[in-house]
């Protein structure tokens, strides 16, 4: 049973990408404008409401943001899967990847999100109606979920190097016994996502100071170029995981 040291994977990971950022951008080339024009359509059309409260189901709105979430899927997913193959066999497949293996990733990456925000959101929801001291069961629930997910999230590199011998029960008996260690992978991922968010928000609040209109669409272009980095970055985790507890791969 081998033993994973959280920082040396964040670390292995972070240092993938910046090494290979030149690939990330040539996988991303094709899907930055997409994942940009999703965003205008999901801006324009479909805004989040002004009072959540007392928003009314607007069916048009719904049946837009699905397939702007749709959208994203694939495209993260597309990207992952050719970020995988090139970290783990070195291959450099087309840009624009719509394959088997990206289908076979979306459709597991849904799972595995079913699996851990559905948990989540159900207690969020019964803790609305608890004191409020009770959502403090929120944070061990969403690490002990987060770590199940990215447990399983070892087999996300199995699918995409077009592996059908490899599902959720290996990933889960190769990784026996790292509960904390990838609990703590979980918390150091999600703390980057988190600040790397909140600098980005506040840069694009400060430009929407300034211009309205230009500074809503140059936040919608940001985070399209954020969406791509940190698919790549959340992908080489994956990837360094499934090379240390499946390839034995040392950091």
């Amino acid at each position: 049973m081998r033993k994973l040291p959280p920082l040396q994977a964040i670390g292995h990971a972070l240092n993938s990408v910046v090494n290979y950022a030149g690939m990330a951008v040539r996988f991303g080339r094709f899907w930055v404008p997409i994942l940009f024009l999703l965003g205008l359509l999901e801006w324009q059309f479909a805004p989040p409401p002004a009072d959540p409260t007392a928003a009314t189901l607007d069916s048009s709105a719904v049946f837009i943001q699905l397939l702007t979430a749709a959208g994203s899927l694939v495209a993260i997913c597309s990207i992952a899967v050719s970020w995988h193959r090139f970290i783990l066999r070195d291959e450099i497949g087309p840009p624009l990847r719509l394959d088997r293996e990206t289908l076979r990733y979306c459709i597991n990456t849904l799972i595995i999100m079913l699996m851990v925000l559905g948990p989540i959101l159900m207690l969020a929801l019964v803790s609305l109606n608890l004191p409020p001291a009770s959502s403090i069961v929120l944070f061990p629930a969403a690490l002990l979920l987060g770590s199940i997910a990215t447990r399983l999230s070892i087999k996300l590199p199995a699918v995409a190097l077009g592996r059908t011998d490899f599902g959720f029960r290996e990933a889960w008996n190769v990784s026996e016994g790292n509960f904390w260690p990838l609990a703590a992978v979980f918390a150091l991922n999600a703390a980057a996502v988190l600040v790397s968010a909140l600098v980005l928000l506040t840069i694009i609040a400060a430009f929407e100071r300034i211009a309205p209109l230009g500074g809503a669409i140059l936040g919608i272009a940001l985070m399209a170029v954020f969406q791509l980095f940190y698919t790549v970055f959340n992908a080489s985790i994956f990837t360094s995981l499934y090379g240390f507890f499946v390839e034995r791969r040392d950091f």
